[in-house]
C-alpha cells in the first residue's frame, strides 16, 4: 500500500505543507480504490438497465436485432434495501461512568432521536446503506449549524452523501463503519458567487485532482466551483493536569476555562497529548477556509470529539495480494442476469419476431388477390384465389388443390428450460432461492415455511443490514463527543422517546437540593455514556406493536391492576387523535405519576403545588371526619328507627295474630259443625242399613221354617 513521503519527520504545519500532505493522500486514496470505482461504476450502469456488453449490443443494434432487458437485478436488490429501511437500527445510550447516570443516558438518547428527526437522518441511513448494497460501501456525514439566524446555539445535523465517489478515506482504515480512519476527504460543488462572498481573497481555481466517479468532465459547469474539504486527525503533545476530586484537564482546557497551572486543588500532572481532529477546505492551488489547532474560538479550533465526522456503510469486503476488494450484490447478480437477458430474447426472436407460417399453393393462385401477400399476418374473414388447372395428356383440365397453411413455428423446449435455469441461477445468486413462485403448480406451502423462507433470504443478506447497525452506532458515538459542546447552555431541549412522542425538558438547569447543595439538573457535559443499538421495526410500527399487545394484556387478569396503576401508559401507545389529552387528564390519578410530573416543574411551582396537595390533604381529612360524624350520626338514627319499626312491626303482628286466631276459631267450628251433621247423617244411615239387614235375616228365618212345614204337610 503506497505511503505518504517522510517530510523530514515532521508533521504539516504551514498551509502549503498541509496541502501538499492533502494532495499526496489522495493520491494514495485513488491509488487504493481505482479498481473499486472503476467496477462500482460498472455495477451501477447495470442496475440502471444496461446489462448488454456494448460491443454485441450494438452488433444486435445494426442488425435490426431485440436486446432485451428484464431488469430482475433492481427487484432483488430493492428488496433487500426496503428490508433494512422497514428494519433501520435505532441510537440508545447506557451509562458508563465519571457521574453518569441512567435518567441523562435517557435525556441523551432523547436528544439523539432529536437530532435524526430535526436532520432527516433516514435519507442519510438509507442511502449510505443502499450504496452499499449496490457498489460495497457508502457514506454519511454530521455537521453542525446555528438553529437559525438570530440563535447561538447549534444543532447537530446528519446529512447524505449521494454520490459516493466524493469520498476518499484512508485505506488504513479496517474497521466497517472507518472510525479508525486518520484523514478523509471530500469534495463538493458550491456556487461561485456563494464561494466569492465567503472568500472573497481566494483564487478562483477548481480542484480538479480526482478519481474515477468524480471526474472533471462530469463536474465543470460555468456557475459552480468544485472545492475539497479535508479532515485529518493530529497529536499534540500536552500537559496534563489532576485535580483533588480525581478530575483531569489538558493545559489548554484549563487556559480557556481561565484557571491557572498553579490552582491550589491541582494534584498533580503528567505529559499526554491533544487528540485533534482538525478541517481545511481547499481549492485547486491553496487552503480558504479551516478549523485547526489555533484556533480562538469555536468555529475556528479543532472539532470536536475522537473521530472524524465521515461514517463509512460497508458491504462484502475481501483482503487479497495487499489490495482490499469491495462489492456489494450488484456485481455478482452480473452474469447470471445477461444469461437470463440472453435466453429470453432468443426465445422472443425465435417466436414472436420469426417469419409467420406461409401459405403454399400453385403459381399464379394469388394473381387479381392482393390480400395473399399478408394474408400469413393478417386475419381476414375470407380469402379468394384464382384456380389453377393442369392439361392432362387426353386435353382434359384438372383442378389444383387449394393453398394451404404449413404447421407454425414451435420454440425448441431446450430455450424454454435455459431460460428456467438461468433464472434460477440468478435467484440463488440473489440469496432467494425459495420464492413462492417456484413451487409446484397445486402444492400447498404451509405458512411456517414461508416464514422460513423470509429468513432465510433475510440470513442471505444480513451482512448489509448488520455493516449498517454499525455504521449508525458510530453516528451516535459522534454525536455523544459533539453534545457536550453544542448542547453546553441551559436550555429547553425537545427529546424524542423510544415511541416517537416528543416532549420538552430543561438541560444544563442549575438548581439547589433540599440540602442546599447546588447541582445542575440534566448535565450533559458530566460522565461517560456509550452507544449501544436497538434493533427491529421502527417508531411507528413498534407503537402499533406495543398497542396490539396493550389490547391483549387488558383481557387478561392482570388488565385491571394495570388499568387502575398505568391507564395512562396504556393510552399512550394508541395512534388516534386524542389519546394523548386523555393519558394527560389520567396521569395525575396515581400518586407515582404525580411525583413524575413534580420533577420536571420549577422549584417555585413545586412548592406551590406542594403547599395546595397539604390544603388539599388537610380539607380532605376534614372531609372523612365530617363524613364518619355523619356515618356514626346516621346509624344511631338507623338504630332508633330500626326499634319503632319493630314496635309497629309486633303491634301490627299481634293485630294479625288474633284476628287469624278469630279466623281459625270460626273456621274450626264450621269444619266441627260440618263433621258432626256428617257423622249424624252416617249415624242414622247405618242404622238404616243395619234394620234393613235385621228385617231381611227375619224374613229369610221365616221363610225357611214355612218351606220347611208345607214339605212334610205333603209327606
Amino acid at each position: 500500500m503506497p505511503t505518504i513521503p517522510e517530510r523530514e519527520g515532521k508533521p504539516a504545519v504551514t498551509d502549503d505543507e498541509i496541502f501538499q500532505e492533502l494532495m499526496d493522500r489522495l493520491r494514495i486514496g485513488m491509488e487504493a480504490e481505482g479498481e473499486n470505482r472503476v467496477k462500482g461504476i460498472e455495477c451501477l450502469e447495470f442496475l440502471d438497465g444496461h446489462q448488454w456488453d456494448d460491443d454485441i449490443y450494438n452488433q444486435r443494434k445494426m442488425a435490426r436485432r431485440p436486446s432485451l432487458t428484464i431488469n430482475h437485478t433492481r427487484t432483488f436488490r430493492n428488496r433487500v434495501v426496503n428490508n433494512m429501511r422497514q428494519q433501520r437500527p435505532r441510537i440508545k445510550v447506557h451509562p458508563v461512568g465519571d457521574g453518569a447516570d441512567t435518567d441523562t443516558a435517557e435525556v441523551i438518547s432523547g436528544i439523539c432521536r432529536h437530532i435524526e428527526n430535526l436532520s432527516k437522518a433516514s435519507v442519510a441511513y438509507d442511502t449510505g446503506g443502499a450504496s452499499a448494497v449496490d457498489i460495497g460501501w457508502g457514506y454519511c456525514r454530521l455537521n453542525a449549524d446555528y438553529i437559525d439566524g438570530k440563535s447561538m446555539d447549534k444543532e447537530v445535523m446528519i446529512l447524505p452523501i449521494r454520490n459516493t465517489f466524493t469520498v476518499y478515506m484512508d485505506p488504513a482504515a479496517t474497521l466497517p463503519s472507518g472510525e479508525d480512519a486518520q484523514w478523509v476527504i471530500i469534495t463538493e460543488k458550491m456556487k461561485r458567487t456563494e464561494y466569492k462572498r465567503l472568500y472573497p481573497d481566494a483564487d478562483n481555481v477548481e480542484f480538479i485532482k480526482t478519481g474515477t466517479g468524480d471526474n472533471f468532465a462530469q463536474w465543470e459547469t460555468k456557475t459552480e466551483i468544485r472545492l475539497a474539504e479535508y479532515y485529518r486527525i493530529t497529536k499534540k503533545t500536552e500537559m496534563l493536569y489532576q485535580f483533588q476530586d480525581g478530575s483531569t484537564a489538558l493545559a489548554s482546557d484549563l487556559k480557556r476555562a481561565g484557571v491557572a497551572t498553579d490552582h491550589p486543588a491541582i494534584t498533580g500532572k503528567r505529559e499526554s497529548f491533544r487528540h485533534a481532529i482538525e478541517w481545511f477546505k481547499v481549492n485547486g492551488r491553496m487552503i480558504v477556509d479551516k478549523r485547526a489547532i489555533g484556533g480562538e474560538t469555536e468555529d475556528t479550533g479543532p472539532i470536536p470529539g475522537d473521530y472524524i465526522p465521515v461514517v463509512r456503510f460497508e458491504g462484502n469486503v475481501l483482503e487479497l495480494n495487499g489490495r482490499v476488494r469491495r462489492k456489494g450484490m450488484i456485481e455478482d447478480l452480473v452474469g447470471p442476469a445477461q444469461m437470463f437477458n440472453y435466453w429470453r430474447t432468443a426465445e422472443t426472436e425465435q417466436l414472436a419476431l420469426s417469419s409467420k407460417a406461409p401459405w403454399v399453393g400453385p403459381a399464379g393462385f394469388r394473381n387479381g388477390h392482393p390480400e395473399w401477400n399478408d394474408a400469413n399476418q393478417t386475419p381476414y374473414s375470407a380469402l379468394e384465389y384464382e384456380m389453377q388447372y393442369v392439361e392432362q395428356p387426353d386435353g382434359t383440365k384438372t383442378p389444383l388443390p387449394p393453398p394451404q397453411r404449413q404447421q407454425a413455428i414451435e420454440v425448441p423446449a431446450g430455450f424454454v428450460q435455459a431460460a428456467q435455469s438461468a433464472q434460477q441461477d440468478l435467484m440463488a445468486v440473489a440469496g432467494m432461492p425459495h420464492e413462492p413462485g417456484q413451487d409446484t403448480p397445486g402444492a400447498v406451502v404451509s405458512g411456517v415455511a414461508l416464514q422460513k423462507r423470509q429468513a432465510l433470504s433475510d440470513i442471505g443478506h444480513y451482512q448489509y443490514y448488520d455493516n449498517q447497525t454499525q455504521a449508525i452506532a458510530q453516528v451516535g458515538r459522534i454525536i455523544l463527543g459533539w453534545i457536550p459542546y453544542y448542547y453546553s447552555t441551559k436550555r429547553m431541549q425537545r427529546i424524542i422517546g423510544e415511541d416517537g412522542v416528543p416532549s420538552m425538558t430543561e438541560i444544563n438547569a442549575p438548581e439547589t437540593d433540599e440540602q442546599g447543595v447546588q447541582t445542575v439538573k440534566n448535565d450533559l457535559s458530566v460522565g461517560r455514556y456509550d452507544v449501544v443499538m436497538d434493533t427491529g421495526p421502527g417508531y411507528d410500527t413498534k407503537r402499533q406493536e406495543s398497542a396490539e399487545s396493550m389490547i391483549a394484556l387488558m383481557a387478561t387478569p392482570m388488565g385491571k391492576e394495570v388499568a387502575a396503576k398505568g391507564a395512562d401508559i396504556v393510552l399512550r401507545t394508541f395512534d388516534w387523535p386524542g389519546a394523548d389529552q386523555l393519558a394527560d387528564r389520567m396521569m395525575p390519578m396515581t400518586p407515582d405519576n404525580i411525583k413524575e410530573t413534580m420533577k420536571d416543574l420549577p422549584k417555585k411551582a413545586q412548592g406551590v403545588v406542594q403547599s395546595l396537595a397539604a390544603h388539599i390533604q388537610q380539607l380532605e381529612a376534614k372531609i372523612q371526619e365530617q363524613a364518619t360524624e355523619i356515618k356514626y350520626k346516621t346509624t344511631i338514627e338507623h338504630g332508633w328507627m330500626q326499634v319503632e319499626r319493630e314496635k309497629t312491626k309486633t303491634k301490627d303482628e299481634d293485630a294479625q295474630r288474633a284476628d287469624s286466631t278469630k279466623q281459625l276459631d270460626t273456621h274450626v267450628k264450621s269444619v266441627t259443625a260440618r263433621d258432626v251433621a256428617e257423622i249424624q247423617a252416617g249415624a242414622t244411615l247405618l242404622n238404616t242399613h243395619v234394620e234393613a239387614a235385621h228385617n231381611k235375616a227375619a224374613a229369610e228365618v221365616a221363610l225357611k221354617a214355612a218351606e220347611k212345614a208345607e214339605s212334610k204337610t205333603v209327606q
